[in-house]
């Protein structure tokens, strides 16, 4: 029952009340307290401990109508605190709103420990928490999105995530991404890297200074003995990388292998000729590899002739099978 109407039914009982004590005693009495004295009918002393009682009864409801209005005008806030509290929460970033209402002091709470799954089916009533969930679930799937609206920090996974996808279709975005890269210590610097090492020149990607690694290594020689790119390096930056994330027997193999294309018999020579000199028998192999591809049998002899028994068994091998008529694919047998 509303306050208006509560008074109304009161007044109403009040007066009935007043009127049936007058209709059989119409007389007065007089209240008597230390000085004070006041005549009044009788039926209005009968009415009067009513009128007190529904006074204070209508302050009870003021009262608790008011905490409730409160309550709700709380409930409400929350609500709307906890719904882009959701929102973020989704687009990955830390929350750490505080509520007023102990149901959403508790949801809240929850809240921070939760992580979004993008894998896992998800609806949304509310349009802008399904507009944020689809943006997300987008993102986790490689997709890049517009998110400076959302001014999440450059630190947030999701903003990571983002930046990765922009890079697959958009890669000179590298040049901006690694002005803020002083070393390739997380996965996005290093997206950055080998963004940058499938565009630029040789020079472009020296200018970084970045250790080279052997997964980089190989991006460039990519490039380097494709015949369509206009890709150079000179050779003594390819010792320097070698040297760098120090090249076993097999990389120096391989490189012997593929960048015979790129040079001359002179220069294939020359090269691993040098190698072999200062890197030993790392190196051995690859030299012998390419003295056997230009046929210079007779060095290959030397070089085996003075070698301990052990060792280059597969070139030996190799050797003695040619001397007694076989011919051998000597890229299958080294697995090339």
């Amino acid at each position: 029952m509303g306050i208006k109407r509560y008074f109304l039914v009161s007044l109403i009982y009040m007066l009935a009340i007043g009127l049936y004590v007058y209709s059989f005693n119409g007389g007065s009495t007089t209240l008597e307290l230390f000085s004070f004295s006041m005549t009044l009918p009788v039926a209005f002393w009968i009415v009067l401990p009513i009128l007190f009682l529904v006074i204070g009864s209508i302050g009870h409801l003021v009262f608790y109508n008011f905490k409730d209005f409160l309550y709700k005008r709380a409930l409400k806030k929350d609500n709307e605190l906890f719904q882009e509290a959701t929102k973020n929460r989704i687009l990955g970033e830390e929350v750490t709103t505080s509520y007023k209402t102990e149901g959403f002091k508790f949801a809240g709470k929850v809240l921070q420990c939760m992580r979004f799954d993008p894998a896992l089916p998800t609806t949304f009533l509310e349009e802008d928490v399904a507009k944020v969930c689809a943006l997300a679930v987008s993102v986790a799937n490689g997709n890049y999105e517009d998110l400076k609206k959302y001014r999440l920090a450059k630190a947030n996974p999701l903003v990571i995530q983002n930046s990765i996808n922009r890079l697959k279709v958009e890669p000179r975005f590298a040049l901006e991404v690694l002005k803020n890269c002083k070393e390739l210590d997380n996965e996005l610097c290093r997206q950055a890297y080998d963004a940058l090492i499938g565009f630029a020149s040789f020079n472009e990607i020296k200018r970084y200074d970045f250790p080279p690694e052997k997964r980089t290594f190989r991006r460039m020689m990519e490039r380097y003995l494709d015949a369509d790119d206009s890709f150079d390096m000179d050779i003594k930056s390819i010792e320097d990388m070698l040297e760098h994330f120090n090249a076993d027997r097999a990389d120096y193999l391989e490189l012997a292998h593929e960048i015979k294309i790129k040079l001359t018999p002179d220069a294939l020579i020359a090269l691993f000729e040098k190698l072999y000199n200062s890197k030993g028998a790392v190196a051995a192999d690859a030299y012998l590899y390419v003295l056997y591809d230009l046929q210079m049998i007779d060095k290959i002899r030397d070089l085996l002739l003075n070698s301990d028994p052990e060792d280059f068994v597969k070139f030996k091998t190799i050797l003695f099978l040619r001397d007694h008529g076989r011919n051998i694919d000597i890229e299958k047998f080294l697995r090339l």
